[in-house]
């Protein structure tokens, strides 16, 4: 098939989970032998320069990348809550340039893809012009989260009364603009990444065929290097520009690492993450050691004995809990953080939601080094038969051959 993927942040470098998603999509397309064109926004958050583009890369597809300024600006979002009833977060993603490239791409090819994948919701504005100037070809909508949740949980989990107020209009506001792109006829097809999210996105009123396909790992490609695991030892590593991500682990910094650190005052807890914000930087109370951004993410991972995944909001599913679980690592999370890859807890992962009970389950597997090591094995173990990338896109691309043919059938 010749395929095109329109994404709303490059796939490279895959910094974090939505570019990890995207990257490793594209890896089992290439694999598959088909045609791939990645067309994606080129945002100051992730920026990424083709001239650094490694080259396995370079032979999987035709990269395109558009400079679309996404930044959060508070006048813009003044003037949008006082003076229109649109989500400011899809509003962002809306860029001429970036459809100009669109049609342009189009019309290279006289509209004969086979497969447009619009990759997150917010793509969704830009399916207009795909119909336009593709109008054979599929269109399949990628779901990464269920927007709206992102910001109901946020409010949820807010304490200052008018932030709560802005999370919860953002949240309806959002919730509004995903039911009015699943009504209409900018796609034909839903790919939602757990089950959950399928229901979800039905219950929002997504038509059509849909078929679930979580993120998965590219587990030949795993790094296998031998590194030595600094046993006791904890880690978490995540986007810290990312304010979920902020939220757990200022919650863990505050609530539970002084609890863990109190029984095991020599265990260090390693803080890594890119854009790591200042009052973390200067932290060296409870032997925390802020490391910023990693060189190395997989080897920080594998070095580490025992990883941490504090997630109060947000939505989808978190690629780095599965990627410390392909490499074996004992986790402790929340159940949100979890959600949609099916562990088991006490099995695979350990799962907490008050400090009490994730200090417990973190002091269980720093005095126990068989447990600890007895669900990184599973955990690994799960992630091999659950999540393995090219199984994953192969029963992917078989629903689409079909979907495809039967559009086309269709004139």
């Amino acid at each position: 098939m010749r395929i095109l993927m329109v994404c709303s942040k490059s796939p490279w470098p895959p910094v974090d989970g939505g570019a990890i998603a995207m990257l490793n999509m594209l890896q089992g397309f290439h694999k598959a032998g088909h045609r791939v064109t990645v067309l994606a926004m080129n945002t100051p958050k992730h920026q990424a320069d083709l001239r650094d583009l490694p080259a396995r890369y370079e032979y999987m597809a035709d990269f395109h990348l558009v400079d679309v300024d996404t930044r959060v600006r508070l006048l813009d979002v003044l003037t949008n809550f006082l003076f229109s009833r649109q989500s400011y977060h899809a509003v962002r993603f809306r860029s001429r340039l970036f459809e100009e490239e669109l049609i342009r791409l189009l019309q290279l090819e006289n509209g004969a893809y086979d497969l447009v994948q619009l990759e997150t919701l917010f793509m969704l504005n830009y399916s207009q012009a795909i119909r336009a100037h593709a109008p054979r070809a599929l269109i399949a909508f990628r779901a990464h989260n269920i927007e709206h949740e992102i910001w109901e949980r946020r409010a949820d989990n807010e304490g200052n009364p008018l932030k709560r107020y802005l999370f919860a209009e953002t949240a309806y506001r959002m919730r509004a603009f995903e039911q009015k792109q699943l009504a209409g006829a900018g796609y034909d097809v839903v790919v939602p990444i757990s089950g959950r999210d399928d229901a979800a996105l039905k219950k929002l009123g997504a038509r059509g065929a849909s078929y679930v396909c979580p993120s998965g790992m590219d587990l030949p490609g795993l790094d296998t290097r031998p590194v030595e695991v600094e046993y006791p030892s904890v880690g978490y590593i995540g986007a810290l520009d990312w304010e979920p991500n902020r939220e757990g682990i200022d919650w863990f910094l505050k609530e539970v690492w002084p609890k863990v650190h109190a029984r095991h005052p020599e265990v260090p807890f390693y803080l890594a993450g890119r854009n790591m914000p200042l009052r973390m930087q200067g932290l060296t109370r409870h032997n925390i050691k802020p490391l910023g951004e990693v060189p190395d993410a997989a080897a920080f991972l594998k070095s580490k004995a025992v990883m941490v995944a504090p997630i109060f909001s947000g939505s989808g599913i978190r690629i780095k809990v599965v990627e410390g679980m392909a490499y074996g690592k004992a986790i402790v999370a929340t159940t949100l953080a979890a959600e949609g890859i099916g562990v088991r807890h006490g099995d695979n992962i350990f799962l907490a939601d008050t400090p009490r009970d994730f200090a417990e389950r973190l002091s269980a597997l720093i005095e126990h080094r068989n447990l600890c090591e007895t669900i990184g094995t599973r955990a690994a173990e799960f992630i091999q038969q659950r999540f393995d990338n090219d199984r994953l896109v192969g029963g992917l691309l078989q629903f689409y051959e079909k979907q495809v043919a039967r559009r086309q059938a269709e004139g």
